[in-house]
């Protein structure tokens, strides 16, 4: 539209130039003309004046030697008479006559201008001059009649030719010099005339000799101009057309036929077209429904369309989103003659808003969706009509350990490896995602609760096998809980709280394991947070204190040590067990402080037994969450010296669990703890993920068989007494003691003996108790009769 626009003025201005140049030029021409056309009409004006000058003076000058001849002639005539009388010889007369009447007629024959006076009155005597001449022949010729008698007659006709000549001649001479003198003045006149139209002339050609160097002048500067404004209009032209071209933005306009006049380069890229030549055909392409609406809604309407954003294709296929306006366009008269479609690329855009939109509802490192698009979804299918919907809530069991051991870039291989192994197994239209940390959710619609027990146990058993990641292999099981909705309403937050509910039992019951949610949970996880409540405050009040379970030695019955055990006796519930709120505890981050408060009072009794002159070595079992934990190792280090009790009567006692998948940091500070001279002692053997290669790497000084394996010795089970022979065998092979827990009857404590146990602890020979009994044990009869019973 500029460039046109541009056109046309540049193509205005140039025809205004021109109508200028075409004024100026007739001006100058009318003006050149005009003096020539003077300097004719003078010139042929004198050539007139000359020639009528030529003419009268040539009249004048024929008249005048005529009348000269007549007058000879009568003055010969006098002089016949006079010799005609002196020798009377008339035939001289009639000679002499007819000349003179010849000489009269031919001043018969010429004409007398208006202003020729003289010879207009000779014209006017010249009848009465004929008639005299022939009454004068006719006397002449007469025979009868003497000269002498008509000769008065005949000198009085002569006189009557002779005196009107006479006066004729002397006026025609008159009339000749004025008339020259006439003509010298109209003639003189005439050439001053010229003079000044010459001069004119002169001064005109000089004018235009001057208007046309002015002219000249502006022309070459209107020329210089014209040619300046071209070349910018040119350089505009370019810039535009460049600009046009360059710009990322669609750009086309299409003709009334809806055939497209002109396309710049991101139209023609995004369709593959080629461009229409400028003042060329336009070229028909494909047009889409929506665009030939668009045409057809401007060409109807003459008003432009709104901003919209639409899809199209292009020629590779690629979906793109485009922002669009179409326009009319209007000649000056106001018609519509063309349609203008700009359009903007926005589908970076669009993909950047989408990947935005993605990260913000997707975890960067498994890419499945995250909590905030989880609840969204949970949201929106139960407020669809769908069949029973299972919700399962996975968590790793010792994921803290692998990213301990092997780093956070292993820890994070290992989350994907679980994304990807529940993929397995599950529908199409099940929703997978990361909520945070190690937790992962299943969303999937089931026939029956069943269904979803099942499907818990597949995933639970999928991902219990080892991952391999890179050349390292490394295990980490995963506890589960199951929320199902059949029939009721439910909200996204309910939901999540009954899964949550029953991982929370599913952890309880051990590592690997999957519950599903009943109505009871709720009544107990209420009973629980009230519970948790007050084992915070229990802690913070003293409530809560230590009881000491005795270890004794197979080899000659002594008590060999004791573990110290956390007990808390509500004023209102009565005894609970370290099994209910321990585990509460460490949930409400108490870990650590409870952790304290045991090594105190562990520490602080030991130093108090052995300033009653006992050295008695105390085991204090520390959470797994714990172990690896900085924090842990400081505050060992503070306990023992604030009491300052020796580092050998400390033991430090570790589930299995806490190794899962290998934990550096885990290893690191046992080994620490070795050092310090801190016994090192790993509890519940057995009943986890046993690995024989963690196992030969580890400070382990004691390894305690569950009372799982010790309960089936006493019912006569082989697998248990085999199991328990290995893990003495296993025990006494990497140099570590044997201490079996829970040992309760005498057949039991028999067959330990048997295999090799070293020490045992149970109800058989002494139940946990306050720290003021522990030394009668040194001494305690009962306990060694029933060692020697059972040797």
């Amino acid at each position: 539209m500029r460039i046109a626009t541009l056109r046309r003025l540049i193509r205005a201005r140039g025809v205004a130039a021109m109508i200028g140049r075409m004024s100026q030029r007739r001006l100058l021409l009318a003006l050149g003309i005009s003096g020539l056309v003077l300097i004719g009409a003078l010139a042929d004006h004198v050539r007139t004046t000359s020639t009528a000058y030529q003419a009268a003076a040539a009249q004048h000058g024929l008249a005048l030697m005529i009348a000269l001849e007549v007058k000879q002639q009568t003055r010969q005539m006098l002089g016949s008479l006079a010799r005609a009388r002196s020798q009377d010889q008339p035939a001289e007369l009639s000679v002499a006559w007819p000349a003179l009447l010849e000489g009269l007629a031919g001043l018969g024959s010429l004409h007398a201008a208006a202003d020729d006076a003289g010879l207009t009155r000779l014209q006017l005597a010249l009848p009465d001059m004929i008639a005299a001449t022939h009454r004068l022949g006719a006397l002449i010729d007469t025979q009868s009649t003497p000269l002498a008698v008509v000769m008065p007659e005949l000198l009085t006709l002569i006189d009557a030719v002779d005196t009107p000549l006479h006066a004729a001649v002397s006026e025609i001479e008159r009339d000749g010099r004025y008339l020259a003198r006439r003509s010298m003045l109209e003639l003189a006149g005439e050439l001053t005339l010229f003079a000044l139209g010459f001069l004119m002339l002169i001064a005109s050609s000089a004018i235009l000799v001057g208007l046309l160097v002015v002219a000249w002048r502006r022309a070459a500067v209107a020329v210089t101009k014209a040619q300046a404004a071209e070349r910018e209009a040119r350089v505009a032209h370019q810039g535009l057309d460049a600009l046009l071209e360059g710009v990322p933005a669609l750009i086309s306009t299409f003709d009334l036929d809806f055939r497209i006049l002109q396309a710049n380069r991101a139209v023609r890229e995004l369709f593959s077209m080629g461009a229409p030549a400028l003042g060329g055909q336009p070229l028909h392409i494909k047009r889409s429904a929506a665009l030939e609406a668009d045409l057809r809604q401007v060409q109807a309407t003459g008003l432009p369309i709104e901003t919209l954003e639409h899809e199209v294709v292009d020629v590779t296929g690629r979906l793109r989103h485009l922002v669009t306006s179409t326009v009319p366009l209007h000649d000056p008269e106001g018609r519509l003659f063309r349609i203008l479609r700009t359009s903007l690329d926005v589908t970076q855009r669009r993909e950047a808003e989408q990947r935005v939109q993605h990260l913000a509802e997707h975890d960067g490192l498994t890419d499945l969706p995250n909590r905030l698009r989880f609840n969204r979804e949970l949201e929106a299918r139960l407020t669809r009509a769908t069949p029973a919907l299972a919700l399962h809530v996975v968590d790793l069991d010792g994921f803290r350990s692998v990213n301990d051991s092997h780093g956070q870039a292993v820890g994070d291989e290992l989350l994907r490896a679980v994304a990807r192994r529940l993929r397995g197994g599950v529908r199409r239209s099940a929703m997978r995602a990361r909520l945070g940390g190690d937790e992962f959710t299943l969303l999937q619609t089931v026939a029956t609760p069943a269904e979803a027990t099942a499907m818990a146990a597949r995933i639970t058993q999928a991902l219990a096998q080892p991952y391999q990641l890179g050349p390292m292999l490394v295990r980490c099981s995963a506890s589960l809980g199951v929320a199902v909705l059949i029939d009721g309403e439910a909200t996204a937050e309910s939901m999540l709280s009954r899964a949550d509910l029953a991982l929370t039992s599913a952890r309880r019951e051990g590592i690997g394991r999957f519950v599903a949610f009943s109505t009871e949970m709720e009544g107990e996880a209420l009973d629980r947070r009230k519970l948790q409540g007050e084992v915070t405050l229990a802690l913070s009040r003293g409530e809560l204190h230590l009881d000491y379970q005795p270890k004794f030695s197979l080899s000659d019955g002594t008590l060999e040590g004791v573990e110290a055990l956390l007990r808390w006796h509500h004023p209102m519930r009565g005894a609970i067990s370290p099994g209910v709120f321990v585990p509460l505890a460490e949930e409400a981050g108490l870990a650590l402080p409870l952790a304290r408060f045991v090594l105190d009072r562990a520490a602080a009794q030991v130093k108090l037994w052995r300033a009653e002159g006992y050295a008695i070595p105390v085991a204090v079992n520390l959470s797994g969450e714990l172990i690896g934990h900085g924090d842990t190792m400081r505050m060992i280090e503070t306990v023992l010296a604030e009491t300052g009790i020796p580092p050998a009567l400390l033991e430090i006692e570790v589930t299995e669990s806490t190794f899962i998948g290998d934990s550096r940091a885990a290893r690191d500070m046992l080994h620490g703890l070795r050092r310090m001279g801190i016994r090192v002692a790993l509890d519940d053997f057995g009943t986890g993920f046993s690995s024989l290669a963690y196992l030969q790497e580890l400070p382990i000084d004691v390894l305690k068989v569950d009372r799982c394996f010790v309960a089936g010795l006493g019912r006569g089970e082989y697998a248990s007494a085999r199991i328990v022979d290995t893990v003495v065998r296993l025990a006494h092979g990497l140099g570590a003691r044997v201490v079996a827990e829970g040992v309760e009857t005498a057949e039991q404590l028999q067959t330990l003996r048997q295999l090799g146990c070293d020490s045992v602890q149970g109800f058989l020979l002494a139940r946990p108790q306050r720290a003021e009994y522990i030394p009668q044990l040194m001494t305690n009869a009962a306990a060694q009769e029933r060692l020697a019973v059972a040797a």
